[in-house]
């Protein structure tokens, strides 16, 4: 019988990337196969900032599991904290601060996938 293709995605088996001077994986991405969504996961400790940056053709959706921080885009800056949801239209510069005094958890998917991402072309050199 053949497999379903459900996968059970561990938060510790992600690929390390560098955005910011924050912990982030990539957990699904197109070299998984995941043609329509990627996802990532983010864990910055107090003052850390994800590197900001656009995805010109991906829609982004950061879910907050912990802590707190502000989310600034091209034109604003928007507080936020544990149990938010985050929003951002493709084309829009953006990148997250932790504001709190604890460690800010985020998972965040893109669809569709943006390439740059993926190919480690946003990552911090």
């Amino acid at each position: 019988m053949e497999k379903s293709g459900v996968k059970v995605l561990k938060r510790t088996d992600g690929i390390p990337f560098t955005m910011g001077d924050g912990r982030n994986r990539r957990l699904l991405y197109p070299e998984m196969g995941s043609k329509s969504v990627t996802l990532n996961y983010a864990e910055h400790a107090p003052g850390v900032t994800f590197t900001p940056h656009v995805h010109e053709h991906s829609t982004d959706v950061i879910i907050v599991l912990e802590g707190k921080g502000q989310i600034v885009s091209d034109d604003d800056v928007v507080e936020f904290e544990a149990g938010d949801v985050l929003y951002v239209p493709p084309g829009v510069y953006h990148g997250t601060t932790n504001t709190g005094d604890e460690t800010l958890v985020m998972y965040s998917l893109q669809a569709p996938p943006d390439p740059d991402l993926y190919t480690g072309a946003k990552d911090k050199r």
